[in-house]
């Protein structure tokens, strides 16, 4: 990832950073955190916090048209700064505009030591509506010696590299706070869709139901390891 941005995206990301900054100090942002606290504490009589997540529909909430940036890891930057702004000007829910500008741990992971290709179906907009795994466990009675336990690691000098850089170039306005990732997947049926379609899953539990305990353990340590791994290495943080 090249870490680098010209003067004139430069001097466009730091106007970002700036308004960011800006919205964050509004005296507003400090209500809603304290209302999200509150209610996150069981105070009796709390409102209940309004989040509109944009992600939902960002085809028109982050149109292309909006975007200035060229390269890939200014593109990134620019999405973080334009999506809490407009979030606040357009949509003024009870969205909190963070005044740091975060970023995560430079983690890599291999999860299953064989590739595994993915279709993607786009529009005729070019925005992705589906996709499909190409699933290499089609009969679990076969067994599944090709994957292998999950290996990963993280690449502490590139993470702290990229922090310099943010806080130099953005360190004036927003403080850079590295955060924590989620480490050891929250999900693994969702893990276990990669490996066989949701049909060879229903079938195995009639089929082979021991096989698909055994894959569903490796699914559990790979899990549990990473999540070990993470707290070993000083990962993990509070959000």
């Amino acid at each position: 990832m090249a870490l680098t941005l010209s003067k004139e995206e430069r001097d466009y990301r730091r106007g970002l950073a700036r308004r960011q900054a800006e919205i964050a100090a509004l005296p507003v942002m400090e209500q809603r955190r304290q209302r999200w606290t509150r209610m996150n504490d069981g105070v009796p009589g709390s409102r209940p916090p309004f989040a509109i997540e944009t992600w939902t529909f960002d085809r028109d909430f982050m149109p292309a048209s909006i975007f200035q940036c060229r390269s890939d890891y200014g593109r990134r930057l620019e999405t973080g700064f334009l999506r809490h702004i407009r979030h606040h000007e357009i949509l003024n829910d009870d969205h909190v505009c963070p005044d740091t500008l975060d970023m995560g741990w430079h983690v890599w992971c291999n999860e299953f030591g064989i590739e595994i290709p993915t279709t993607y179906a786009k529009d005729a907009e070019g925005v992705v509506m589906g996709y499909h795994f190409e699933c290499p466990i089609q009969d679990l009675n076969n067994g599944f010696e090709m994957i292998q336990p999950a290996t990963f690691g993280v690449d502490r000098e590139g993470t702290l590299a990229e922090k310099q850089f943010l806080e130099e170039t953005f360190g004036d306005f927003l403080p850079v706070v590295i955060r924590s990732g989620t480490y050891g997947y929250n999900c693994l049926t969702q893990r276990l869709m990669r490996l066989m379609s949701m049909e060879t899953f229903f079938m195995a539990m009639y089929d082979c139901p021991d096989q698909l305990h055994a894959v569903m353990a490796l699914l559990r340590d790979n899990a549990r390891r990473q999540a070990q791994w993470a707290e070993r290495e000083g990962l993990l943080a509070i959000n």
